[in-house]
């Protein structure tokens, strides 16, 4: 375990998923890497920081950039500022220790703006359910 002032890193083994689930909802933040981790991280409804999979020609920014512009959608300019800075340098490989404290800032609005998120998600239609209702639609 690692402590420095108000914080604490806990270096923990794999996990099985059902447990890794879990790990994210106890968090305050998570910081994960890889698509499945993501989507993950966004259903436990808390502040998130995704490292994304470097592709050619930097393709990933476009992808962060897309994600992003819908997950800050519902904050304030400063704290969407915030936090676009963070994912921006995380996933550059920039220092992120000036974002992290601008991004505290804000920490009740991220709060909010992750369990908002999270439940806005969950009142999509399912992939099996939108292919039903475009398959009824089309005929």
């Amino acid at each position: 375990m690692h402590v420095r002032d108000g914080l604490t890193v806990q270096v923990l083994p794999f996990v099985r998923q059902d447990q890794y689930d879990r790990l994210l909802w106890c968090c305050d933040f998570n910081a994960v890497r890889g698509e499945d981790s993501f989507v993950r991280a966004q259903w436990a409804g808390r502040p998130m920081l995704w490292h994304i999979y470097q592709q050619d020609e930097d393709i990933h920014l476009d992808k962060l950039d897309a994600f992003l512009a819908l997950y800050t959608k519902g904050l304030s300019p400063a704290a969407a500022e915030a936090m676009n800075g963070l994912w921006q340098a995380w996933s550059a490989g920039l220092p992120i220790g000036e974002h992290w404290l601008n991004a505290r800032n804000y920490w009740p609005e991220l709060q909010e703006n992750a369990e908002a998120w999270c439940l806005e998600q969950g009142l999509q239609a399912d992939l099996a359910a939108a292919l039903v209702q475009f398959y009824l639609n089309w005929i």
